[in-house]
């Protein structure tokens, strides 16, 4: 374990950039070390730099990136925990491509890749909706079946059973997240509602039934404090419960209604019920409309189904197994006030915050497929270099490098690879410049003239650009390739020429 990056206990959190991720790595930066996944910048997902934490961009539906990750952070000394939060839904409710690559494939390769790393559990955060709970009477508590047939609740209920299957690997613990909420609400459906009722519009009075479709809703602090819950209780937790992370019960829309209106005017306003027939005509309608005019309303016809049920719940072995229990002042009926408060007071952020909860796409950045590329093309492109470098020319611009044996000329070529391979995962160019300074003061004492390494780099980078160019996948991305290797290659320049000033003028 010498290679350990803290001695604090260490995390890895995938889906960090995610609404959950954002909140619970600002929960236990001080307290642990954190290897933080993403698909998404830092920058892009609005969390600070802290030295705790270790952002990783990877898409991982991607097995190879996913190995390689992996494989780097057990070099470095593994990990205690991984909590799994990386995960893709949508308020469709259609069969998507991404629920079986990121949801399913994606969380087999993270489970698998975790055999490497002696965890002390693994822990999966699945949904309350994986159950049925429509049928009249149904309480749903830790043993209910995960029998829901909708896209995302299949893919969630798989994964499930995957996590099952390698706890006779390490210990695993599944959670069934409630309607997680924050301050700022950040729960699509939930902001929604709220948008509509505390506005001027038509419909701010309009219930569907009778108002009692009813959910669970959870702080994400109180989800938090059970996480943390989990670690704290690790050992003495069977080998794979099922944990449920919701207050007991549920809330209903009239409820909530009737508590954000009194709060926003201070008088109730009374509600108008629509019965279920008509909602599901008006939301036909209206769908159909915002087809031919590019402006669909958040609402979907699937969701009329839960007009006036509820799913009711019983958290009671969660507890007692935890020692936890959701905090009163977070939960959903005293809240409201706050999120009410913030709406009020920073309407900007509010709906910066809430668009993109309700937005969230399965979207795959640039240069994430141009890294993954890099990835299965690095062999066969660093031996490709290697071997015009060491091609025999009087004229050579690389005589230093040609006297060298291939399989050091290899491992130098590597280097520079992996340095740009990092920089277009992370978006970060300005990480290669240690890098720079230091391949700089290395060659220099070789006796490389400044001029041979900086050319060799910009070959480098070149070749790894025109082998690049020639895969199908990346044919429609020339600027973006060349801007992601060469505008990291000219940082790298610019360093190497700075640092042998410095060490010429050291010299004199």
């Amino acid at each position: 374990m010498l290679n350990r990056p803290s001695r604090l206990p260490i995390l890895i959190v995938t889906g960090a950039s995610g609404f959950i991720g954002r909140h619970f790595l600002e929960e236990i930066k001080d307290r642990f070390y954190i290897y933080a996944l993403a698909r998404r910048s830092r920058k892009a997902a609005h969390v600070s730099h802290h030295s705790n934490i270790e952002w990783i961009r990877i898409d991982i539906g991607h097995e190879k990136a996913v190995k390689e990750c992996f494989a780097e952070i057990a070099r470095k000394g593994g990990a205690d925990f991984i909590i799994h939060l990386a995960g893709y839904y949508d308020f469709e409710n259609v069969p998507h491509p991404e629920f079986r690559r990121t949801n399913e494939n994606g969380t087999r390769y993270i489970l698998e890749a975790t055999k490497n790393l002696n965890i002390k559990r693994f822990i999966f955060s699945s949904s309350l909706t994986v159950t049925e709970f429509t049928k009249k009477n149904t309480i749903i508590n830790e043993n209910s079946p995960a029998d829901a047939d909708f896209p995302y609740a299949v893919s969630k209920r798989i994964c499930e059973e995957m996590v099952k299957e390698y706890a006779s690997y390490f210990p695993t613990a599944i959670v069934r997240l409630a309607a997680i909420f924050s301050d700022w609400c950040e729960y699509g459906p939930l902001y929604m509602l709220l948008t509509t009722w505390l506005s001027q519009r038509w419909d701010s009075r309009i219930l569907a039934g009778k108002g009692q479709a009813a959910i669970p809703y959870l702080h994400v602090k109180n989800l938090n404090k059970l996480f943390l819950a989990i670690i704290a209780q690790s050992e003495l937790l069977p080998e794979c419960p099922v944990l449920i992370a919701s207050p007991d019960g549920c809330t209903s829309q009239l409820e909530l209604f009737e508590i954000s209106v009194r709060y926003n005017y201070g008088e109730l306003k009374k509600p108008v019920f629509v019965p279920k027939w008509f909602a599901t005509f008006g939301v036909a309608v209206r769908n159909l409309i915002g087809r031919f005019t590019d402006r669909r309303p958040f609402e979907r016809l699937w969701m009329m189904k839960y007009i006036d049920k509820q799913m009711r719940i019983d958290a009671s072995v969660t507890r007692r197994l935890l020692k936890w229990q959701p905090r009163s002042r977070f939960l959903i009926r005293r809240r409201l006030l706050f999120l009410i408060e913030n709406m009020k007071s920073n309407p900007y952020e509010w709906k910066r915050k809430n668009l993109e909860a309700i937005t969230k796409k399965a979207h795959i950045l640039p240069n994430l497929i141009i890294y993954e590329v890099m990835l299965r093309k690095e062999k066969e492109i660093i031996k490709q270099i290697t071997r015009f470098l060491m091609q025999p020319d009087d004229n050579s611009l690389f005589p230093n490098y040609q006297n060298l044996n291939e399989e050091k000329l290899y491992l130098r070529i590597k280097h520079i690879y992996h340095m740009l391979k990092q920089a277009v995962r992370s978006g970060d160019r300005f990480q290669v410049l240690s890098y720079a300074h230091n391949l700089a003061i290395e060659r220099f004492v070789e006796g490389f003239e400044s001029k041979e390494v900086i050319s060799a780099v910009a070959f480098v980078g070149r070749s790894i650009v025109d082998a690049l160019l020639k895969d199908e996948e990346l044919k429609n991305m020339k600027q973006r390739i060349h801007d992601e290797i060469m505008m990291t290659i000219q940082l790298i320049e610019d360093e190497i020429e700075d640092s042998y000033e410095e060490l010429t003028g050291k010299q004199e």
